[in-house]
């Protein structure tokens, strides 16, 4: 069985080179070569902590690979135990058949926990790759993260390849698949755990982000913890939307540049939230929901009472006849939360007056 722990290992020089390479595009279907997402089996069979078996401790949601242990204290070391497998025909498909007998590939968990900055990755397997299951165990240290931790599955290339007209990635590094993720949480933030408290990531390191011309992203991935992230590859803005003045053009700009992009947050959380309320009883499917409804329904349905209008916000997203009037009804909505008209003018007389 492979071994891994929270420590990061020595990068050997064609690990370093395989840090450097970005993959262009992060949408797959745009990628130079082939890649094949979720293609990987990721499995956990087993949690500990402390060496003991989970048990009834934690919140835990096999099928849509979530664990809180929020309301778990007194722990040190979160284990896990399991397999991610790569199948002979994911192997074949995103390897040339010249490369099939001695498959120059890695096989590695990686690790992510925005909130205390680490990111780590966890080889299981290396070249020459052979395909099948690859056992592991891994420590989460609760001491060194906080928040949520991510765990995901990649297989990258370990040799530079031919690349003439060929389908096949050809860069040491380059992601060629992936397998689904386990989401961790640990605790809750120490901001209060608002849904629009952003992380700051360089979006061109995460496969599932839109690519680097994007500010913000909010992912749904693991929809009963959504969260918001900004790209940190447009340095000058995410400067401006961490600015914390009241007065003065860069907080009007700020102003300007968070009703624009909680406008769009807000919009998307509440068609999700439409979508997971149950048309039977109002009753949303996750917490965060709850607090969404408790913003909006009043908006939304200002002659219905809150059962009766969650009722019917679940009804008209599953009617293909009621969608238009529905979005229309969330941009109105949410439009009254924001005062954009006297933001956007705030930032222009700013900008007229540092011209006089």
């Amino acid at each position: 069985m492979a071994t891994v722990n929270g420590e990061v290992e020595g990068a050997e020089p064609d690990e370093e080179a395989e840090e450097e390479v970005q993959t262009g595009s992060l949408v797959s279907q745009s990628l130079p070569h082939e890649y094949h997402e979720e293609a990987l089996e990721f499995d956990v069979e087993s949690f500990h902590l402390d060496g003991a078996p989970l048990g009834d401790r934690g919140d835990l949601d096999e099928d849509d690979k979530f664990l809180s242990l929020v309301d778990e204290g007194n722990w040190e070391t979160l284990e896990l135990e399991g397999t991610v497998t790569i199948h002979e025909d994911t192997v074949e498909e995103v390897f040339p058949f010249n490369e099939w007998d001695e498959t120059p590939g890695r096989l590695a968990l990686v690790k992510e926990n925005p909130l205390a900055m680490t990111r780590d990755r966890h080889i299981l397997a290396d070249s020459p790759l052979n395909g099948g299951s690859h056992e592991f165990t891994l420590c989460i240290n609760r001491d060194d993260h906080r928040g949520r931790v991510k765990i995901k599955p990649y297989l990258t290339r370990t040799e530079k390849g031919g690349s003439s007209g060929s389908k096949h990635a050809s860069k040491v590094g380059a992601r060629v698949a992936d397998g689904l993720s386990w989401i961790i949480r640990l605790d809750e933030r120490d901001d209060g755990g608002s849904l629009l408290m952003p992380i700051i990531e360089d979006f061109s390191d995460y496969d599932s982000f839109p690519n680097e011309n994007h500010i913000h992203y909010l992912s749904l991935e693991a929809p009963r913890n959504p969260q918001l992230y900004l790209n940190r590859e447009h340095p000058q803005v995410v400067e401006v939307l961490k600015n914390t003045g009241s007065t003065g053009g860069p907080p009007r700009l700020r102003d300007v540049l968070y009703d624009y992009i909680e406008h769009s947050v807000w919009t998307q959380l509440l068609m999700q939230t439409a979508h997971d309320t149950s048309p039977d009883t109002g009753e949303p499917e996750y917490g965060w929901q709850e607090d969404v409804l408790d913003i909006f329904l009043d908006d939304l349905y200002p002659d219905l009472d809150e059962d009766e209008a969650a009722i019917q916000l679940a009804e008209d997203v599953r009617s293909h006849v009621d969608i238009p009037d529905l979005v229309q009804r969330i941009e109105r909505a949410v439009h009254q939360h924001y005062n954009i008209p006297s933001d956007t003018t705030n930032l222009i007389e700013e900008a007229i007056q540092s011209d006089d």
